[in-house]
């Protein structure tokens, strides 16, 4: 053994395994690394959590800092498992420190702590430029709005009101100064024809109408709309549709009442002057009152009466014969006699034309018919006969002449 132990080969081999264990020991962490390579991917593993909370620290009593994101997107590459625990705890925190920042414009990075060491992390973004500026509060008053189209149908805006009138505005300076206009819009759904009052959330803008990142104090406000129902009373009129059946005319119409009250938007009632009642005459037979309703033109909304009532009045008129009205001559001296030749029998009709009530009641007595013979000669004469009758109806004579033949008196007897 001791011979062994005294050879130059056994000195070799421990010198070489003492050097290799030396070896192993200063690379152990890289030799670990390339086996971990060497056994695959498969226990590494990259993730990116989306929305992380950006923490901004800085004096926010008196300055005003733009141009930061809300969030950042965190990337983490190493193995799987502290990967997985970064993601499902979150841990860790993401800011920027601005306390040792002045007024002005600066390029900040972003930071993150209180996450493993072992993961290799890049923030998105992971450098942002900011703006730092004094912060403003000033007041503003409220412009009070809506949008007219929710109004119904002919109801008008009477007044818009705001409560509080003002609101406390803070942001940067330059912000503020930006400012145009502070508005509070009335939002409501359904059309309305009463005084309506609502929440409103304000609004600042600036002259493009772009929204101002600032502070608003109140941020909501009560909005009221006053609406009011304006009118007027007008005079209806009758209009004329059709025309009388044949044999019908028109004695009389009118309308009750002559006046209705209309009601809508004051830009339309100065426009109208009367309302129309329009009646179809076409279906006028007789005496008759009929019911009309009044029409509205857009921009009204109400009238008052609705309905009207036509009362029109008509003649009807009749035609009828009366036969064998008898002529009665006069005046033939005593020494002559008469025959009526034509027409025979010495009966005429007469023809009867007029209103119903009247023709109707006319009987032949209400006719005289009169032959004047006084002055004529023996002979044949033509005689126009002598008529009265009812002065309400027309009428006519079958014939207005007579032929009579005169002679002298047979006194041989």
């Amino acid at each position: 053994m001791d011979k062994f132990m005294e050879s130059r080969w056994f000195m070799r081999i421990v010198g070489l395994m003492l050097a290799f264990i030396l070896y192993l020991s200063v690379n152990f962490d890289d030799i670990q690394k390339t086996a971990n390579n060497n056994n695959g991917n498969s226990q590494n593993a990259i993730e990116t959590i989306q929305d992380v909370p950006l923490e901004v620290f800085y004096d926010r009593e008196n300055l005003e800092v733009s141009g930061l994101p809300d969030t950042v997107n965190v990337t983490v590459e190493g193995s799987k498992a502290i990967v997985q625990q970064a993601k499902q705890v979150k841990d860790f925190r993401v800011y920027v420190d601005l306390n040792d920042i002045g007024i002005g414009e600066h390029q900040v990075d972003i930071m993150i702590d209180n996450i493993s060491e072992k993961l290799e992390v890049k923030l998105d973004p992971n450098i942002v430029n900011i703006s730092v500026q004094e912060k403003v509060t000033e007041e503003f008053t409220i412009e009070p709005q809506f949008n007219e189209s929710i109004l119904s149908n002919g109801y008008e805006a009477e007044g818009l009101a705001v409560d509080p009138k003002t609101v406390k505005v803070t942001g940067s300076k330059d912000e503020v100064e930006r400012i145009a206009y502070v508005i509070a819009t009335l939002d409501v759904d359904e059309e309305i024809n009463e005084n309506v009052t609502r929440e409103a959330r304000v609004q600042v803008l600036d002259r493009e109408y772009n929204k101002l990142d600032v502070q608003i104090d109140p941020e909501v406000v009560d909005v009221t709309v006053s609406v009011v129902n304006k009118s007027k009373s007008v005079p209806v009129t009758i209009k004329q549709k059709g025309s009388l059946p044949e044999g019908t005319t028109l004695e009389s119409i009118s309308v009750e009442p002559k006046e209705a009250t209309i009601f809508g938007r004051q830009d339309v009632l100065d426009t109208v002057e009367e309302l129309l009642a329009e009646i179809d005459l076409s279906k006028i037979t007789k005496d008759s009152t009929v019911t009309v309703p009044l029409a509205l033109q857009d921009g009204l909304n109400k009238v008052a009466p609705e309905e009207v009532k036509v009362k029109v009045d008509v003649n009807t008129t009749e035609e009828k014969s009366l036969s064998g009205l008898e002529i009665t001559p006069q005046g033939l001296a005593e020494e002559y006699e008469y025959t009526i030749m034509s027409p025979e029998e010495g009966v005429v009709d007469v023809a009867l034309k007029g209103q119903n009530a009247q023709v109707s009641k006319v009987t032949k007595e209400d006719f005289s018919l009169a032959l004047d013979l006084s002055g004529l000669e023996p002979g044949e004469h033509e005689v126009e006969i002598v008529a009265e009758g009812p002065e309400d109806i027309e009428w006519t004579l079958s014939q207005r002449t007579v032929k009579v033949e005169i002679k002298e008196k047979n006194t041989s007897a």
